[in-house]
């Protein structure tokens, strides 16, 4: 039994000893280059200031069948005002000046976003280069709204490309040569993220969860055996010499951090549900009090026309909150400011909202949160500051995280989130305590981690390499004793 657990440990890191060394040496990339996506406040940036002159027709829009709204927004698109309502049923997008549907934008509109766009950043003239469905760095399905896209670069130095939606023509995502290069020597590397696997997302997210498993049980009988043959030398602390002694002493000595990152990668995954977590969705509708119909909002917009806003607005939202309709203006920043209904002037939030959200929530006494906290961190995401935050008096003791300004759930963390923070992030990624994640402590506890790693998997590779080139070799010498027999005994 035991020689065949020893040749399934052989013959399983011949076939994953590459992957394994790979992941991590792109996981030395991924910590300092990720993989490129803009964050809301990057795509903020690409829209114009939002202007209300003519706004609004509302009146021949056909609402949706169940005619029941979580929120609306106004943005400008190319010098057109649109309307983007939101809902269980789907969303639609309007032009708000009109009351008609917004048409998909065609090449020659998505050449005019993408000009706008040039000239905002001083790319020079774009160079189109076709619409497509997706490519390397617009596989992720949130795309999906957004396709097809159309896919612009520029002669800039960096190389920069970016892709107009037409949808509602916004530049979705922007990437440069720099990005892209390191993108595929760190993330794509570590992630399994080639387009033609990562665009069937079944197919790539069981061929990660399996080739985990399979390097769980890879490490785990290399443990066994490491451990096994511990000091069963004539001399020393390992019978092997050379190339495996070295895979003894730094399977030995690293093995378990081997494992737990191999483990915790599993569990970036949540294979077959574990772990996911239910979501915000029921509090959020708590938190909100009510959808909205679409005679409430035609009132509200029929009251915004020629209305001004507060300087570098460039979305307004809508939505309910504690049962109230609420307006929000969103700056290029991403930073969301309550509006006084009359004036779309800046106006707090009552003194008393987080106290009747927490009551809905089932909470203790709400905390104004300055600083993080083992749940809400910044380390590769960032997170609002200062934040409130509500835990359940339940014997779950859930958290809830929300925004000052708006009253939104920032994040949640119940039972199986809180497993998710320790057994992912906790050990694949070092986010144990906040002086753990201060730089430059983390890159010194990474680099030395992962040093070992990579050393025990290069090393355990060079064996499996070693030992096809023998098997190789035999077989060739027994080809060649069978068909001259006197040249072998020569």
């Amino acid at each position: 039994m035991l020689k065949l657990l020893f040749l399934v440990h052989r013959w399983l890191g011949i076939l994953l000893g590459l992957v394994m060394l790979l992941w991590c040496l792109s996981g030395f990339v991924m910590m300092y280059k990720p993989y490129p996506e803009l964050t809301e406040s990057q795509k903020l940036s690409t829209f114009s200031e939002l202007s209300l002159q003519g706004c609004c027709n509302p009146g021949d829009w056909q609402p949706v069948a169940d005619d029941q709204y979580t929120q609306f927004s106004l943005q400008m698109s190319g010098g057109n005002l649109l309307l983007n309502m939101e809902g269980p049923a789907g969303s639609q997008l309007l032009d708000a000046r009109t009351g008609q549907p917004y048409a998909r934008v065609d090449v020659t509109a998505a050449r005019q976003h993408a000009n706008s766009f040039s000239e905002s950043r001083n790319l020079g003239v774009p160079v189109s280069l076709g619409s497509i469905h997706n490519d390397q760095w617009t596989v992720y399905g949130a795309y999906n709204p957004d396709r097809p896209l159309y896919k612009f670069a520029s002669g800039d130095e960096a190389g920069t490309q970016w892709y107009v939606s037409s949808r509602d023509g916004s530049i979705v995502q922007i990437t440069t040569r720099e990005q892209r290069v390191w993108a595929w020597l760190g993330a794509v590397i570590h992630w399994l993220y080639p387009t033609l696997l990562r665009e069937h997302v079944a197919l790539w997210s069981q061929t990660v969860i399996w080739l985990t498993i399979f390097g769980i049980f890879l490490t785990l009988t290399g443990l066994y055996f490491g451990l096994r043959q511990y000091r069963s030398g004539k001399s020393g602390l390992t019978p092997y010499k050379g190339l495996s002694a070295w895979h003894h002493y730094t399977g030995l000595l690293f093995g378990i951090l081997t494992l737990s990152w191999v483990f915790s990668g599993l569990f970036s995954m949540n294979p077959w549900g574990l772990l996911e977590g239910e979501g915000a969705r029921i509090e959020s509708a708590l938190i909100a009090g009510g959808s909205l119909s679409s005679e409430e909002i035609r009132s509200v917009l029929g009251e915004l026309e020629g209305r001004s806003l507060p300087a570098g607005t460039v979305k307004l939202e809508g939505r309910r909150l504690l049962g109230s309709i609420r307006l929000f203006a969103v700056d290029a920043a991403s930073t969301r400011t309550v509006l006084d209904m009359n004036t779309l002037q800046p106006k707090p939030l009552p003194g008393d909202t987080f106290n009747r959200i927490s009551d809905l929530l089932g909470g203790e006494v709400p905390e104004l949160l300055e600083t993080e906290d083992a749940y809400y961190y910044h380390h590769h995401e960032k997170v609002q500051l200062p934040a409130w935050r509500i835990i359940s008096a339940s014997e779950s003791r859930t958290r809830y995280y929300l925004s000052p300004e708006t009253g939104g759930i920032l994040g949640k963390i119940d039972t199986e989130k809180r497993w998710y923070r320790w057994l992912f992030y906790g050990l694949h990624r070092g986010d144990f305590t906040a002086t753990l994640r201060s730089r430059p402590i983390w890159d010194l506890f990474m680099w030395t981690l992962l040093l070992g790693v990579t050393a025990t998997c290069f090393t355990g590779l060079c064996m499996g390499m070693r030992r096809l080139q023998l098997k190789a070799g035999r077989s060739r010498r027994r080809s060649i004793s069978r068909t001259n027999p006197g040249l072998v005994r020569g």
